[in-house]
């Protein structure tokens, strides 16, 4: 039976998208973010990238791709702003000898010329308008996208209210129904809640191991020059440069696992610079000293950079007793009507969106958007169930 009112718990991409997906069904959603704004951490910076990364026909490749061909669907078709989304395209460059090995084996899998093409220097140089001097993988419709406008037109809809600076510090379920506490204050009842809210998430899942790690991140805000204004396209090697959007380029980003200080620092910005000059020498000779600011955030991401969607199961149960390898999916503890959307790391844009109508699809128990296989290698769950020994059970959905 489908639920009728659901609660979702953050507001970033992963959470906005999932109430825009569970709307579209019918369910009434309340989504609860504890900051004034929606997208104010992870998925906050003044610009986010939507381009695949792939590696040939292996299942991470295929869930990038899927990811991406359905938010750049989606994203067509919400009207939104061209200062808001741009669909400028991305080269992603064979700048040493792995990467151009990486970039001929996806372009030698013969995607339609409307998903990418493989281009040389000179091809490269044209289409972006500026000196590119390797081979590239060319997505034409690759894009760029203002992510608080973009999560503020998925919860724009009649059967979702955003309620701001609530910060979700319990969940319990009670007669059916999942109570929802805000500052240990109770806050709303719905049929079913989704976990939305990144690396917090543990702290609402306290008897199931999630394994998120938090990756701190740092972009570099660059005030556009005469001839960097003629970049067309994002251009990527270990990190990217946008094209200017109100006469900034955005460059990043940085990645690290030991150092969450959320303070923008100098060595990250050169790091980023480094970035830039394996892009292009001339445009970093161009743009080197025009750093006009920064932003730091924490992404969530797990240990295989699969992201934890679907329904949760009773850890603590699952652990005093836990089942045979041989077990049923449907014997296994299940916390009926709670699920989970997070650890998209730093393709949020890419994954999230289709994530979310993996999750309605679950909830409403409707055909997937996306392969039995590959919506178990997202289980929640599969950290647990390997430690179990339940390796079957883990990539189950």
């Amino acid at each position: 039976m489908q639920p009728k009112t659901s609660i979702v718990i953050g507001g970033g991409i992963a959470g906005c998208s999932t109430a825009y997906a569970l709307a579209l069904r019918g369910i009434k959603v309340t989504l609860l973010e504890r900051h004034a704004e929606l997208a104010s951490e992870a998925s906050g910076n003044p610009i986010a990238m939507l381009y695949p990364r792939l590696s040939g026909d292996d299942t991470a490749s295929q869930f990038a791709l899927a990811g991406y061909l359905h938010s750049l669907s989606l994203f067509n078709t919400l009207n939104l702003d061209p200062a808001d989304f741009n669909t400028c395209g991305m080269l992603q460059l064979g700048f040493n000898a792995r990467e151009l090995a990486r970039i001929k084996k996806v372009a030698a899998q013969n995607h339609p010329a409307r998903v990418l093409k493989y281009l040389n220097p000179q091809e490269a140089s044209m289409l972006s308008g500026t000196t590119i001097l390797h081979n590239a993988l060319y997505f034409p419709e690759a894009a760029w996208v203002n992510p608080r406008h973009l999560c503020e037109r998925l919860t724009k809809h009649e059967n979702i209210q955003v309620i701001t600076l609530n910060k979700v510090t319990n969940l319990l379920k009670n007669n059916g129904l999942f109570e929802i506490y805000c500052d240990n204050n109770f806050r709303q009842k719905a049929d079913i809640a989704v976990i939305a809210n990144a690396n917090d998430a543990q702290y609402l899942c306290p008897g199931m191991p999630l394994e998120t790690q938090a990756v701190r991140g740092q972009i570099t805000l660059l005030t556009a020059t005469e001839a960097s204004l003629g970049l067309k396209t994002i251009v990527c090697s270990d990190g990217y440069l946008s094209p200017a959007a109100h006469g900034i380029h955005c460059l990043g980003a940085t990645f690290s696992t030991e150092n969450i200080d959320l303070t923008v620092n100098e060595h990250d910005h050169q790091t980023n610079l480094e970035t830039l000059k394996a892009i292009s020498t001339s445009l970093y000779e161009n743009l080197q000293g025009n750093i006009t600011g920064g932003r730091v955030s924490v992404r969530c991401t797990t240990a295989d950079y699969f992201p934890l969607v679907g329904a949760l199961l009773d850890g603590i149960v699952l652990k005093d007793a836990p089942p045979r390898p041989s077990a049923k999916v449907d014997s296994l503890p299940w916390l009926q009507g709670l699920y989970i959307n997070v650890a998209h790391g730093s393709k949020g844009f890419t994954s999230a969106p289709l994530c979310a109508e993996l999750l309605a699809s679950m909830v409403c128990n409707t055909a997937l958007p996306i392969s039995t296989e590959l919506a178990g290698l997202l289980n929640p769950n599969r950290f647990l169930l390997r430690s179990l020994g339940l390796k079957r059970l883990a990539k189950m959905r």
